[in-house]
């Protein structure tokens, strides 16, 4: 499905165009409207398109200079110009500017039509074209995996920048067929890596704009972070992982270690045995460190009084939390908020 953005101060011909596009048969998911190129560039920055169509003489920014932003800025959008001028300087400067087609008013529909129907045929083609080549994409998956394996948050968010950042400019259409054959590549490096096949879907995308398309593609990344902890757990390891996004979940309220142990399908004395070798520490203990972890949080960025921030982590009274306070951290709440410590 593709987005396409027309350009025109004359509103009948942006009408023309709309309806036109509108009843044909192409795969249009949204069409843009601009009277002018600076408004254009508005568009393109915020939401992207995947090809514009745009007239040469407009206020502010005319056809030719919106085209040579666009080749620079906007370098995977193909633009498409319709003008009342058969001037060959303008048509000259068109074809410098990269312009697929130069089109002259009054538009005749078929024309019209086909030129972007050829248009958006060939937009495909240019995955084939880019810079990116699939080995330095394999390379950067590389990367991100060893960098979740190794629990490297730095050198992961790292990855997934520079990542978003290769994808700057491109249009919509690009983005999710880039990202799509990067999923796959992230999918085929964590398996060959871990030597067990990773399993997670490429959720669909609904966005309206660029600030949607990042926040898919990060949402994506965590969910193959996720998978790929998952999958570099044995069995049992897994089973533990599980337990902890559970306690992780439920750390306030008072779940017995039978009924962790039960959900997971184990004795609770086997499940006690496999959570500590696994982790290091009791199932009461990590879910202690848990509650004061979120105590000394509100403690230092709320107001809350103490009963209340006794009763939002899981304790039933202060009395129990200052107990706890004491026991793991050697000082008592009231302590910690006035001193600030860290």
């Amino acid at each position: 499905m593709y987005t396409i953005l027309l350009v025109d101060d004359e509103s009948t011909t942006i009408k023309l165009m709309h309806y036109m596009l509108e009843n044909s048969r192409f795969p249009v998911l949204r069409i843009f409207e601009a009277s002018d190129g600076k408004e254009a560039l508005r568009i393109m920055r915020e939401y992207g398109a995947d090809l514009v169509i745009t007239d040469i003489s407009m206020p502010y920014m005319t056809g030719l200079e919106l085209c040579r932003q666009l080749s620079g800025e906007f370098r995977y959008t193909p633009a498409i110009i319709v003008s009342e001028h058969d001037k060959f300087e303008y048509v000259r400067e068109a074809l410098v500017c990269g312009v697929k087609d130069y089109l002259l008013k009054p538009l005749c529909k078929d024309r019209f039509l086909s030129s972007v129907r050829r248009t958006l045929e060939e937009l495909p083609e240019t995955v084939h074209t880019i810079g990116e080549t699939s080995d330095r994409w394999r390379g950067l998956a590389e990367v991100w995996v060893e960098a979740v394996l190794q629990d490297n948050r730095s050198a992961q968010e790292k990855a997934g920048r520079k990542w978003l950042a290769s994808l700057h400019g491109v249009p919509p259409y690009l983005c999710l067929k880039w990202h799509s054959a990067f999923h796959r590549i992230l999918l085929q490096s964590a398996g060959a890596k871990l030597e067990r096949e990773v399993e997670c879907s490429l959720p669909p995308y609904h966005g309206q704009n660029g600030a949607d398309l990042t926040n898919w593609i990060t949402a994506d990344f965590k969910a193959m972070q996720h998978a790929v902890k998952l999958a570099a757990y044995t069995d049992n390891q897994r089973t533990i992982y599980n337990a902890q996004k559970y306690i992780q979940q439920h750390y306030n309220k008072e779940i017995t270690l039978e009924e962790l142990a039960s959900s997971v399908g184990y004795s609770a004395p086997y499940f006690s045995y496999l959570f500590k070798l696994k982790t290091g520490i009791s199932y009461m203990a990590y879910r202690t460190q848990l509650r004061l972890k979120r105590a000394q949080e509100l403690l230092l960025k709320s107001d809350k009084s103490m009963p209340q921030i006794a009763s939002e982590v899981g304790y039933n009274d202060v009395t129990s939390l200052i107990r706890a306070f004491k026991k793991e951290l050697g000082y008592t709440p009231s302590d910690y908020r006035k001193s600030g410590l860290v």
